[in-house]
């Protein structure tokens, strides 16, 4: 289970992470208040996907056989393999944010802006 990043409640399941992209946002099931992931950290996680796919097109792809079944067979394997890199990586990489939050910011927005204002 995740943290809800506003009410700090382990309300999230790892599959509910897992299909949750940096244009997406899930309602917490204890505050109902909106979570993304990070748009830069969602994207460097991903990165084994698309590399494991461009590898099975170009090396991969050939090996299994001459014409466009092999080539489209390399590329889905490719992605299966990069798949199962990405997986561990968003899981231990990518936290849950609040939406528009582009770094892992774990203070309280109300407290830093207490701050802000005394000195």
């Amino acid at each position: 289970m995740y943290e809800c990043p506003w009410c700090r409640r382990k309300s999230f399941s790892f599959w509910q992470k897992q299909w949750l992209g940096p244009a997406r946002a899930i309602k917490c099931t204890a505050c109902t208040r909106k979570v993304s992931v990070p748009w830069g950290k969602a994207h460097i996680a991903a990165s084994p996907l698309l590399l494991g796919a461009i590898f099975g097109l170009v090396v991969w792809g050939p090996m299994l056989g001459e014409g466009k079944l092999g080539i489209l067979f390399g590329g889905i394997f490719g992605a299966v393999f990069g798949m199962l890199l990405t997986a561990p990586i968003y899981h231990l990489y990518v936290p849950l944010v609040k939406p528009g939050q582009q770094e892992d910011n774990r203070g309280d927005d109300d407290e830093d802006l207490s701050r802000s204002r005394r000195g």
